[in-house]
């Protein structure tokens, strides 16, 4: 079949709506923003300033319950103005690139736990 299909999800991994604070840096500035969703191959960004498609750059956050700062690369993969978000949230999808694999195992324990709390 030529082309792409309407509405197929491209990610292969499972995404969450985990809330956490993110610090990056673009090439001028150090920013800090909030996830809207978090997978074991990337997240969200929300911020009304995304960075440009293809930006790579060093981000750190923490996982819940965690207080052991995660820190790789990201790459944005895809963005949506604030011009062009509503109803939704502006932001940046970013893949992770470089993550260790004890940060991707306390990622995935993140994930696993999510809901599971009473």
């Amino acid at each position: 079949m030529a082309g792409e299909l309407k509405g197929y999800e491209k990610r292969v991994t499972k995404r969450l709506p985990i809330r956490v604070l993110v610090e990056y840096e673009s090439t001028e500035d150090f920013l800090i923003d909030y996830t809207a969703n978090v997978s074991v191959g990337g997240m969200f960004i929300q911020t009304d300033d995304p960075l440009p498609l293809g930006s790579r750059f060093r981000l750190r956050f923490r996982v819940p319950p965690r207080s052991r700062v995660i820190e790789t690369f990201g790459e944005v993969r895809w963005s949506m103005s604030a011009a062009d978000a509503a109803p939704m949230q502006p932001g940046m999808g970013i893949q992770f690139d470089e993550l260790k694999p004890k940060d991707l195992a306390l990622v995935e324990e993140m994930l696993a736990g999510w809901g599971t709390e009473d």
